[in-house]
């Protein structure tokens, strides 16, 4: 028996549904994409939202949304996914890396602040695996300047609850519909703002800076093609009418591993609020690396921290973050996904006990 990082289905639901849009001739962009995007915008109270390829496509619609140019500064948290850094570092922007809090691998705030310069276009706080960043205290902190705060809540679709769900207090917030994410349609994703000004620029950038493509005779802005498809948001529709079972999953998961972690020498939680949506259970190792072999030896995956991005050369600012590099050398997720078998959990705290 094999027990994978992350388990999740799509099924017959869902396998109807693309097969009615198809049938329907509802394959590009079209009336389903709208339904999808009014009923998440419902869910998260936000006024606007504009479905995209990936999670990816979101960051980069919102740097593109911002009017980010070559030479303008955009600071990111040091301990997060690559893709963060890459939206605004392909439109010549300066990624400047900024280190976490000690207690959460979250952005820390303030030494965020530090790093702000004349050309700092942009903050992107990342509600990390769930994790909801401190939006408020980074906007009360900001005040008039005019740096926009574009939050990458990729990681976090469902974290929250009603007005406070991650991602709906920020300029622009992007998310993700890919495999990992609890609502999944293969690939896909949004982005959601508030603002009218920002929804209408937005929505020009992917359909290639045209209102209407169909006549191509007004060439308002230099965009790209970031549609998605009717047949993907049709899964998306089924998957989002799932959202609470699979919130309430997530939530199982990780308190079977946090309760059995509490009583296991060696291993630390995170703080983690009530109304978190732990994507991937976590947790801290006193020897990471030990402990993944060990369990790896029972054909359990364990995904490791990856690298912090100061170790990309090319990004601008190369400094050693020492509380991200604390997480990247002690955090380890363990098996999750809101389809993965309760007793595949049980499976691998068992294993964990019995490890001398």
């Amino acid at each position: 028996m094999r027990i994978d990082a992350w388990n999740t289905r799509l099924g017959e639901a869902e396998a109807q549904a693309a097969y009615d849009a198809i049938m329907s001739r509802h394959l590009s962009e079209g009336s389903i994409v709208k339904e999808l995007e009014h009923k998440i915008a419902e869910f998260l109270g936000v006024k606007h939202v504009i479905c995209v390829p990936n999670g990816s496509s979101a960051l980069l619609l919102a740097m593109m949304g911002i009017g980010l140019q070559p030479g303008d500064e955009v600071i990111i948290p040091d301990f997060t996914f690559i893709a963060t850094g890459h939206a605004p570092k392909l439109l010549g922007a300066e990624v400047i890396c900024s280190d976490t809090q000690r207690e959460r691998p979250l952005m820390d705030i303030d030494k965020a602040l530090d790093l702000i310069t004349p050309k700092t276009k942009a903050v992107i706080p990342v509600d990390l695996n769930g994790r909801k960043a401190d939006i408020d205290g980074l906007r009360e902190k900001l005040g008039d300047s005019g740096i926009y705060i574009v939050e990458d809540s990729c990681q976090a679709f469902g974290s929250g609850g009603e007005g406070s769900y991650a991602g709906n207090r920020a300029d622009i917030a992007c998310y993700s519909f890919a495999v990992t994410k609890l609502m999944t349609t293969a690939q896909g994703g949004f982005v959601s703002t508030n603002s009218d000004e920002l929804n209408e620029r937005m929505r020009l950038l992917k359909m290639q800076g045209m209102k209407n493509i169909f006549e191509s005779d007004v060439y308002a802005l230099a965009g790209f093609n970031l549609k998605y498809t009717d047949i993907l948001a049709s899964i998306g529709l089924v998957q989002f009418s799932k959202m609470q079972e699979k919130i309430k999953a997530a939530k199982t998961n990780y308190k079977m591993y946090s309760d059995a972690f509490l009583q296991l020498d060696g291993f630390e939680t995170i703080a983690t609020g009530e109304d978190e949506v732990i994507y991937t259970p976590d947790v801290l190792c006193r020897d990471s690396k030990a402990v993944r072999e060990y369990l790896e030896g029972f054909n359990i995956q364990i995904r490791p921290a990856g690298k912090c991005l100061h170790h990309a050369d090319y990004f601008s600012a190369s400094r050693r973050c020492e509380n991200a590099q604390w997480y990247e050398e002690h955090l380890l997720y363990m098996p999750g996904g809101p389809n993965q078998p309760l007793e595949n959990i049980a499976f691998v705290i068992d294993k964990l006990r019995e490890r001398k």
